[in-house]
C-alpha cells in the first residue's frame, strides 16, 4: 500500500507485488500475524504504472462529526485493475462482489484505518485473485445536505400552507382514482382534512378547470386534451367491422395515460361513468396504421378491492374490444442498480422493454416469503407469466440491433419531443428533470447511507451513448411487496431471476389476460426511481413519456392487422 496526496484528494495505491520485487528502501511498515503479507510504503513512494483504471465505482460517505454532530461529505472512488486475460463480465463481476463485500452493512469501518486495512485484506483474499491493483481515492467535499434515512422512504415535514398541501392532495387521489368519481365526503376523509376547506379546495380546482362535478358533490377528474373529443357513454358504440380495435394499452396511473393518448392521431375518447362502482375510459385512435385502445386502471395494489378492479377493469376491456391481438402495459416502474455495469444498469429516464429470462419468465411476482426452519433456508414463493408469441420483443430487439448499426436511428426520441409539446399545456411537467436529481443510494446498515456513482461509460460505448437521452434496456420485470421493502432481498431476488425493475403490482391483470387467451403481451416501462416506480415524483412523468415514445414505436414497426 502507497500512499499519496494531492491537493483535497488522498489517493491509496493499493497493488499485488511478489516478495523479490519488493523495494525495501521504501517500506515504511511490514505487518505480521494475521495480517502477514501487507506492506505498508512511504509516503508518494514510486510505484509501477498500470495505465488507466479498467473499472471504477464511486460512492460518497456523509460522516458524522462526533462534536457537532455535523454531517461531512466524502467521496470515496475505487479504481481497479485486472490480470490481462480477464473478460469484461467477470470484471464487472469481481469489482461489484468486492464492493458489496466491503460495504456489508455489519462489517462497515467507521474510520480511514479500519477502511483502508478492509481494502487490503480484500485485495488479498484468493477469490478476488483477478484484481491485481486497487486504488481508493478520499475527498472531503463542500458541504450538501446529508441523505434521508432511507432514499424514497423518507417524508420530510411539509411546510406548505395546509389548503395548499390539500388541494395537491385532492387532485392526487382523483388522479388516482380516475375514471371514477368521488364524494366530497370520502376525499376528506382520505386527506384527513376539514370537510368545509375540502369543499372550498374542490370549487378553486374546479375553476382551474381541473376536475368536474359529476353529481351534486361527487367529482372527477377532468382531462385538458384539446385534440381529443370526450363523450360521456352508457354504452361504448358498436365499432364497424374492419374498425375495431387490435392492440389494447394500459395504464395504471393519470399521467401515464396522458402520454400514451399523446402518441395517438385521430382519437375519441369514451368514457362510461357510474355514481355507483367502477367507470371505464377508452381512447380509441391510430398509431400508424394500427387502431389502438387505451384505457387506464383506477386502482392497482395489494388491498383486495383494488385486486378486484385491476382484474375486472381489464376483462372489461378485453370483452368489449374483442379484436385485440397485441396488449401493452405501458408506465413507470424503479430500477434494479448494477452499480458496477454499465450496460446492465438503467438510469432514471431509461425504458425497459421486458424480456423473458433464462428460466422463461417475463414478470416474476412474488407473494410470500418461505422461511425452512430445519434447513436455515429461505425460499420466494412464485406467480410468473410470459407471453407464449414473442413478436413484440422480437420486434424491439430487431429496433435496438438496427439502432446499435445506426446510431442516428432513433424515432422514439422525436416521438418524444412531440408528445412534450402535445401535453405542454398540462399542470403536471413532462420535460426531463435535471441530471444532478439522477442519485443513487445504497443503505449499508441502520441509518447509514452511502451515496453511489452510476457505472461510468467504458472508452468502446463513449462514441454511441448519448447523454440526457434515453437508454433502451431489456430483462425481467419484478413485483410483490415482501421483497420490494427490503434493500438486501430485493437485490438478492433481482440476482436471481434476472431482473432489471421492480413493478407496482400486475398479477391481477396479466391472470385476466392469460385468461382471455391473449398470446401477445409487453410491459414498457420508464424508469422513475430505484424502487418500485412509486416514489420517483419528480421523473415519473418524463419516465411515462419515455416508454410511450417507444411503445409507439414498437406499434408502428409491427407487422399490419
Amino acid at each position: 500500500m502507497t500512499p499519496t496526496k494531492s491537493g483535497k484528494t488522498t489517493t491509496i495505491k493499493i497493488a499485488k507485488v511478489r516478495r523479490q520485487q519488493l523495494d525495501e528502501t521504501q517500506v515504511a511498515h511490514k505487518a505480521g500475524g494475521q495480517h502477514s503479507g501487507l506492506v505498508i510504503n512511504k509516503q508518494g513512494a514510486a510505484s509501477q504504472d498500470y495505465g488507466p483504471p479498467q473499472l471504477q465505482l464511486e460512492f460518497k460517505c456523509f460522516l458524522v462529526d462526533q462534536k457537532s454532530g455535523k454531517h461531512v461529505p466524502e467521496s470515496r472512488i475505487l479504481k481497479f485493475w485486472f490480470s490481462q486475460d480477464t473478460d469484461y463480465l467477470d470484471k464487472v463481476t469481481g469489482a461489484y462482489e468486492f464492493f458489496k463485500e466491503l460495504v456489508k452493512p455489519d462489517q462497515f469501518p467507521r474510520d480511514y484505518v479500519g477502511f483502508i486495512k478492509r481494502v487490503m485484506k480484500q485485495v488479498q483474499n484468493p477469490k478476488y485473485l483477478a484484481i491485481k491493483k486497487v486504488d481508493v481515492d478520499l475527498m472531503q467535499l463542500e458541504d450538501q445536505q446529508a441523505p434521508p434515512a432511507s432514499p424514497g422512504n423518507s417524508r420530510k415535514e411539509d411546510s406548505r400552507p395546509k389548503e395548499t398541501v390539500v388541494q395537491e392532495q385532492l387532485l392526487l387521489t382523483l388522479e388516482s382514482a380516475y375514471p371514477n368519481i368521488m364524494p366530497a365526503e370520502d376525499l376528506a376523509q382520505m386527506t384527513g382534512a376539514d370537510r368545509g376547506m375540502v369543499e372550498n379546495v374542490l370549487q378553486i380546482l374546479q375553476g382551474r378547470n381541473l376536475i368536474k362535478e359529476m353529481e351534486p358533490g361527487k367529482w372527477v377528474r377532468k382531462v385538458l386534451d384539446h385534440k381529443t373529443e370526450v363523450k360521456v357513454v352508457k354504452q361504448m358504440p358498436v365499432q364497424m367491422a374492419g374498425q375495431k380495435p387490435t392492440i389494447a394499452i394500459i395504464t395504471s396511473k393519470y399521467y401515464e395515460k396522458l402520454a400514451v393518448d399523446a402518441m395517438m392521431e385521430d382519437k375519441t375518447t369514451f368514457v362510461k361513468y357510474k355514481t355507483e362502482g367502477e367507470s371505464n375510459v377508452y381512447t380509441i385512435g391510430y398509431i400508424g396504421k394500427h387502431k389502438v385502445v387505451s384505457t387506464k386502471l383506477p386502482a392497482i395494489g395489494r388491498q383486495m378491492a383494488a385486486q378486484i378492479s385491476s382484474g375486472n377493469t381489464t376483462t372489461r376491456l378485453l370483452g368489449t374490444f374483442g379484436d385485440i391481438d397485441h396488449v401493452f402495459l405501458v408506465g413507470v416502474s424503479g430500477s434494479v442498480p448494477h452499480y458496477t455495469d454499465f450496460y446492465k444498469h438503467c438510469r432514471l429516464g431509461d425504458v425497459v422493454v421486458a424480456t423473458p429470462n433464462d428460466k422463461g419468465f417475463l414478470y416474476i411476482f412474488c407473494d410470500k416469503i418461505v422461511h425452512d426452519a430445519d434447513r436455515g433456508e429461505m425460499h420466494y414463493a412464485l406467480k410468473s407469466w410470459a407471453p407464449s408469441d414473442l413478436l413484440i420483443q422480437d420486434t424491439s430487439a430487431q429496433l435496438q440491433e438496427r439502432a446499435r448499426n445506426d446510431p442516428s436511428f432513433a424515432p422514439w426520441e422525436t416521438y418524444m419531443r412531440e408528445g412534450a409539446e402535445h401535453l405542454s399545456a398540462q399542470e403536471v411537467n413532462f420535460s426531463r428533470p435535471a441530471p444532478e436529481t439522477d442519485r443513487l443510494y445504497m443503505n449499508i446498515g441502520g441509518s447509514d447511507i452511502i451515496e453511489v456513482g452510476h457505472p461510468p461509460i467504458p472508452d468502446e460505448a463513449k462514441e454511441s451513448y448519448k447523454p440526457g437521452v434515453s437508454q433502451i434496456k431489456t430483462g425481467s420485470v419484478a413485483s410483490g411487496k415482501p421483497i420490494v421493502k427490503d434493500d438486501a432481498l430485493r437485490m438478492d431476488f433481482a440476482a436471481r431471476h434476472s431482473c432489471v425493475t421492480f413493478d407496482t403490482e400486475f398479477d391481477q391483470v396479466l391472470e385476466s389476460i392469460v385468461g382471455n387467451r391473449k398470446e401477445s403481451f409487453a410491459f414498457v416501462r420508464g424508469i422513475c426511481d430505484y424502487l418500485d416506480g412509486t416514489k420517483g415524483v419528480e421523473w415519473q412523468p418524463y419516465a411515462a413519456l419515455s416508454a410511450a415514445a417507444y411503445m409507439k414505436t414498437l406499434i408502428e414497426n409491427l407487422p399490419a392487422p
